[in-house]
């Protein structure tokens, strides 16, 4: 399923904690800081730095064929089989999921691979799963809004679910086309859109209701996942888990992401979406993973659910996509062409 952020009680339901962060909490070289004090992009850095020890965890990430199957059915949605590229670059990477599952996927075949990050957290993780599936990737940190890349370096560039955390996506996009060469491709997957997001906050929301409902009868209370300061994290955890809401800047309507693309002088550019009850489903089981006591579910457990879960997503592209306005659907995916000069 799609990486996005998991699903979090109420805010009445968490606590509220004041304090100021420590080096020793956060990485070695970061200063303490106030997150109050932190404009959007540092709390992006540090609450991914915060993220990256458990990310691949928390979003079941891995490199076989789950994920593989994954990341190449997102690309070959918009990329033809037999597409050759030089030089590519995943921009807000994070763990290298979508670049790395690419290449172990062959669609990036003779390929060198580059990832680019805020989060050197993020980064040093991403490199580590480079050379353990035998890759290697060579990560840089930088600002999707400022890539610290030369112009027309690139012949494919990638990202997957990182535009709606940047403050300004057209000046990444802007970025982006400055780095690609003439003829580079771009490919945006996993971004949500506005409507399939406001779809799925409401099954979100009911299932944490009735999850809450069902477990406050006596006896079964056990069943809750512990707050992160009874399973043994500090105010400072609390405080970067707290992030989570702040880090989520945007939503998007498939068609104003194909006029950002034309803005900023891309041609060919097209929007495709996916996941309408795939997506419903997804967000009602990772509810309630991310509600219920780890360890009680299993891999019963998860093998149905990803059952389930591919089952919905071909009966949304085989059927419900004729039928279906493109808006509804929770993600989409953004292909575009650099054009030649002239």
């Amino acid at each position: 399923m799609t990486a996005q952020p998991l699903p979090v009680p109420d805010p009445q339901d968490r606590p509220t904690v004041d304090v100021v962060l420590t080096g020793d909490q956060l990485g070695e070289g970061v200063a303490s800081v106030d997150p109050r004090s932190l404009d959007v992009k540092q709390k992006q850095a540090i609450y991914h730095d915060w993220e990256s020890r458990t990310y691949e965890d928390k979003f079941s990430i891995s490199y076989d064929e789950r994920c593989i199957d994954y990341a190449r059915d997102r690309f070959r949605k918009v990329v033809p089989e037999g597409a050759g590229f030089g030089d590519v670059l995943e921009v807000g990477a994070g763990t290298g999921f979508f670049l790395i599952n690419l290449a172990l996927g062959g669609c990036l075949e003779g390929a060198a691979l580059n990832a680019t990050d805020l989060s050197p957290g993020m980064l040093e993780v991403c490199a580590r799963n480079g050379a353990e599936n035998g890759f290697d990737v060579a990560v840089r940190e930088g600002d999707a809004e400022a890539l610290p890349h030369d112009d027309e370096s690139f012949d494919l560039v990638i990202g997957h679910a990182f535009l709606h955390h940047l403050p300004v996506p057209g000046a990444a996009l802007n970025e982006m086309f400055r780095i690609l060469k003439p003829g580079g491709t771009l490919v945006l997957a996993g971004e949500p859109t506005e409507l399939g997001d406001r779809l799925s906050w409401a099954v979100k929301r009911n299932t944490w209701r009735a999850f809450r409902a069902v477990t406050s009868v006596p006896g079964l209370a056990e069943l809750r996942r512990p707050s992160i300061r009874e399973a043994g994290g500090s105010a400072n955890d609390e405080v970067l888990a707290g992030l989570e809401h702040e880090v989520d800047l945007h939503t998007f309507r498939p068609k104003d992401v194909e006029k950002m693309a034309r803005l900023s002088g891309f041609g060919e550019v097209s929007v495709v979406t996916e996941e309408l009850t795939a997506n419903w489903f997804g967000w009602a089981v990772r509810t309630i993973e991310g509600a219920v006591r780890p360890g009680l579910l299993g891999p019963r457990w998860a093998f149905a659910a990803f059952r389930g879960y591919l089952a919905l997503q071909r009966f949304d592209d085989d059927w419900l996509t004729r039928v279906v306005p493109r808006e509804a659907f929770y993600n989409l995916i953004l292909h575009a062409r650099k054009p030649y000069p002239g």
